[in-house]
């Protein structure tokens, strides 16, 4: 092997770990929440119309009737493997169901949020995987 190819192919190694580092981070990486306002806002008489349980985030979708924030709503909750593992289920939400929807709105004012938690009218609440919000019993 000549001299020279041993600093050719640590230079070609080299170029080919930058470039796996600078265009493959993309790849893996998510986006933020920077859509979102940082306060949450809490929606009461919130009747769940559907949800979506598939990857890469839960859609629940939600209509309110009355007050300043009637309409039809999106909330985006975690995947649901990282839902699972916060005691939620595929059936954990079902069409009708009448909740509290508390999220973090979008900052264009559309009627979406980051999700932090759903209580029921018995108390019981669903923690998103990314709430800030205590779980019961901690």
């Amino acid at each position: 092997m000549s001299p020279i190819m041993t600093p050719l192919r640590t230079l070609f190694a080299c170029a080919g770990a930058c470039a796996i580092a600078a265009f493959g981070a993309p790849v893996a990486a998510h986006h933020s929440a920077a859509a979102y306002l940082d306060a949450s806002i809490e929606i009461a008489g919130a009747t769940i119309t559907n949800v979506v349980w598939a990857n890469p985030h839960t859609i629940i979708s939600f209509d309110v009737k009355e007050g300043e924030r009637a309409g039809s709503w999106n909330a985006e909750a975690g995947s649901p493997s990282a839902q699972t593992r916060m005691g939620w289920s595929r059936n954990s939400l079902r069409p009708g169901d009448q909740v509290t929807v508390t999220l973090f709105p979008a900052r264009n004012g559309a009627k979406v949020g980051r999700l932090s938690h759903v209580i029921f009218a018995d108390g019981t609440a669903l923690l998103d995987s990314q709430s800030t919000r205590e779980r019961p019993g901690q």
